[in-house]
């Protein structure tokens, strides 16, 4: 990954995580680094602590954008909370994913709340 992905992916989760303040949501860390991997966001919303991973795509013309949070990421998530629960307290959670893209010369954010596993 180049250093101008990396940048634009920053800025882009630095974006969606003041739209998840806007809904209501406190944010607790913004790249949490864990032995599994990184998760961008982690919130609290509800009484729930949420774990946020942030997607963009340059086109949403070439595939569904769901498609960049793939099994293999959701695994790293999962891992990765689990490894946290041995540090904090983190009972109620849910994993969601919010791909940014443009359409038509505008940023749009689609909300894809609980991934699973299964």
């Amino acid at each position: 990954m180049s250093y101008m992905n990396v940048s634009l992916g920053r800025k882009f989760e630095k974006v969606v995580a003041q739209k998840l303040k806007d809904k209501g949501h406190t944010i607790i860390y913004s790249n949490f680094f864990t032995p599994y991997g990184e998760v961008d966001i982690i919130s609290e919303f509800q009484e729930k602590v949420i774990f946020t991973e942030v997607k963009y795509l340059q086109s949403s013309t070439i595939i569904n954008p769901i498609f960049k949070v793939d099994l293999s990421k959701v695994r790293k998530i999962f891992l990765s909370i689990l490894y946290l629960k041995k540090f904090c307290n983190v009972k109620d959670y849910r994993i969601d994913s919010v791909v940014v893209y443009k359409y038509k010369g505008n940023l749009k954010f689609s909300y894809f709340e609980e991934l699973r596993l299964w």
